[in-house]
């Protein structure tokens, strides 16, 4: 069985969020939302989860801070941040952070199903869950 992540939706738009969410549940994932970059702190505080889909522009704390935040605290997660608003040096800054990867709004499915399975794939790397060989095979499944 191929392993599914546990994924933590933060935005704080209700109904992207929410919809989101609906349907990363079909798809068999774990999956738990925040509405700010506070709540998501939190949640990652007292839950484990292995991606975070992390809006960029949110009222109060911003995604950036969110993220920095998510660094600092060393939550053991890989994020994917999503924006309807970019500019290439602030993708650059963030990947070169450690950001995961940067999809723009509305992203498709099928695009963040693949960025949420390289993401988890990535974690298990680095855990050492799986090996390279895996991925290259296709093999890796649990």
């Amino acid at each position: 069985m191929t392993v599914k992540a546990r994924i933590l939706v933060v935005d704080d738009e209700d109904r992207f969020r929410q919809s989101l969410c609906r349907l990363l549940r079909a798809e068999g994932f774990t999956v738990d939302s925040a509405g700010s970059g506070l709540d998501a702190l939190n949640k990652l505080a007292t839950n484990e989860f292995d991606v975070v889909l992390l809006d960029m522009k949110m009222d109060g704390m911003s995604g950036s801070e969110t993220f920095n935040e998510i660094q600092l605290q060393g939550f053991d997660v890989e994020t994917v941040c999503l924006t309807g608003h970019t500019s290439i040096s602030d993708a650059m800054k963030l990947l070169h952070n450690g950001v995961f990867d940067y999809l723009l709004k509305p992203a498709s499915m099928p695009e963040i199903l693949e960025t949420v399975q390289r993401a988890m794939e990535r974690k298990l790397l680095r855990h050492g869950e799986i090996g390279v060989s895996e991925l290259i095979d296709g093999s890796g499944t649990r």
